[in-house]
């Protein structure tokens, strides 16, 4: 025996479906707007700002649009999102006299090699995303002074590097699982501030259990 469904619930139910679309859709437009709105603001400001605005990665749209424009982008924030890449196309001519970066909080493990071109940044902030190690190329970069990569997963720092990067001030390592050897050796350095989180002790070490 075949029992037929209510066609008011059917009505109900394709209802809420058409309502749950369109609030998506009216979701990922606002999205996009928001978007458009900040590029806008950047072309004026030179502060490109897509924090907070849910991206996977930075759309193309952005790149055309400050390059169609001849945008001068001085400073760039997108942190809180949830980018896994950047591509080459960041190192392009409307970044090349960036000064500060931030990528914090994203799904970031590295940064494009091209970024060596913006010979003008100063400061990054790569803090909370999924770095194993301080990116390669921001101690190619001569004029970068400070690099927060807290919370990341770095066991492992080349001390050298931070030592012969003449113009690197400060790096903050605040919440890496470094090596008992990597914080014996960061302890060396003494060139510039490496900022690191206190040793945790663990179960073995501790007299008192």
């Amino acid at each position: 025996m075949v029992f037929q469904s209510d066609p008011v619930e059917n009505e109900n139910e394709d209802e809420q479906t058409r309502r749950r679309m369109m609030i998506k859709t009216a979701k990922s437009g606002n999205a996009v707007v928001k978007v458009v709105n900040r590029v806008e603001e950047a072309d004026e400001s030179g502060v490109l700002d897509l924090s907070d605005c849910s991206l996977a990665h930075v759309p193309e749209a952005v790149y055309f649009i400050l390059k169609q424009r001849n945008s001068e982008i001085l400073k760039c924030n997108l942190s809180n999102n949830l980018i896994s890449k950047i591509t080459p196309k960041f190192g392009g001519v409307c970044f090349l006299n960036i000064t500060a970066l931030d990528v914090s909080t994203n799904r970031l493990s590295a940064l494009p090699s091209e970024l060596r071109q913006c010979t003008q940044l100063t400061s990054v902030d790569i803090s909370a995303n999924n770095f194993v190690e301080i990116p390669n190329v921001l101690m190619e970069i001569e004029t970068v002074t400070d690099i927060n990569a807290k919370n990341n997963f770095i066991a492992e720092v080349n001390e050298n590097e931070l030592e012969t990067c003449d113009s690197l001030e400060v790096v903050n390592l605040e919440g890496n699982p470094l090596s008992t050897r990597c914080r014996e050796r960061i302890q060396r350095v003494s060139r510039i501030r490496v900022i690191i989180s206190d040793k945790k002790m663990e179960e073995w070490e501790d007299l008192s259990i």
